[in-house]
């Protein structure tokens, strides 16, 4: 089976460019009030360890009201992510098939809820749930006017220091930089993050979110092996823009023999962008 390849009555959704969009193909399947989402593992969505990014799956996760409305079942609407969060249940390897139903919880006159249970053949390997300001003004699903050009992409601030973040998933988000005297990590939003309204995507401020532990173990705070991603759970604050500098500031709340809790805020100049907490596994080696 080639990583192109879907199961039967899915259907490639058109999303129009940017992240979404550069993620990588996304199919849905529509029986009645019932809609399946899924996508292929490729190499673009691995971290170094040769599993689906926990970003990768974020990313994904992020797109649940997106397929209801392009499925049909919901009016196109701009419904932009108030709260995300993910459960790591199992890893996602390369040319895995990954898909879930979404279930469109509760929807309330400005918001909507929905969650789904992602599985790799009948396993789960993650569970999300999102929470979506589902307001009065319509959207087109249509591919937007191209965006303004975008300013020549300035250098990070004084201090920050590019940081390796490898391969796959990684290098699809693109530069990730740390401040060693603060403790800081930032990132410069690109055309590439943004989303059909040209902010930065949900899904994209996810991926960042999810490096939140990098702060902390070049700080010495934390230390060990890898320690994958539990959960992950974000809240949209505020929103980036083409060209602006994000920052992101990580606590470690406890750690435990087994478990690391961190907390972050993400934030630009004009303040707060998201805030998000993180569980993650102490693994031997």
């Amino acid at each position: 089976m080639t990583h192109d390849s879907h199961p039967p009555g899915f259907v490639r959704l058109a999303v129009a460019g940017g992240f979404a969009a550069d993620f990588g193909a996304i199919y849905a399947r529509r029986e009645g009030e019932r809609v399946w989402f899924g996508f292929r593992v490729e190499a673009r969505h691995l971290n170094f360890r040769e599993v689906a990014h926990g970003g990768a799956i974020a990313t994904f996760a992020d797109m649940q009201l997106a397929a209801l409305m392009r499925s049909g079942l919901l009016e196109p609407k701009q419904s932009p992510t108030i709260s995300l969060a993910i459960d790591y249940l199992a890893p996602s390897r390369l040319g895995d098939w990954v898909e879930g139903e979404i279930i469109l919880v509760k929807r309330t006159g400005r918001l909507a809820f929905s969650e789904t249970i992602l599985t790799v053949e009948g396993s789960p390997v993650a569970r999300a749930r999102g929470m979506f300001s589902h307001s009065e003004k319509a959207a087109s699903l249509d591919a937007p006017p191209p965006p303004p050009a975008a300013p020549p992409e300035a250098p990070p601030p004084a201090g920050f220091e590019l940081i390796d973040g490898g391969a796959g998933f990684g290098e699809f988000f693109g530069p990730v930089y740390h401040d060693p005297e603060r403790q800081r990590l930032g990132f410069r939003v690109a055309p590439r993050h943004i989303n059909l309204f040209g902010l930065c995507h949900g899904g994209a401020v996810a991926t960042f979110a999810d490096y939140q532990i990098a702060p902390l173990r070049r700080s010495g705070a934390i230390t060990g092996p890898f320690a994958p991603t539990l959960s992950l759970n974000v809240d949209y604050l505020g929103p980036a823009r083409i060209g602006e500098w994000v920052e992101l500031e990580a606590t470690l709340a406890r750690a435990t023999g087994r478990y690391l809790f961190t907390q972050a805020l993400i934030t630009n100049a004009d303040g707060p962008v998201a805030r998000a907490t993180a569980i993650y596994a102490m693994t031997r080696g």
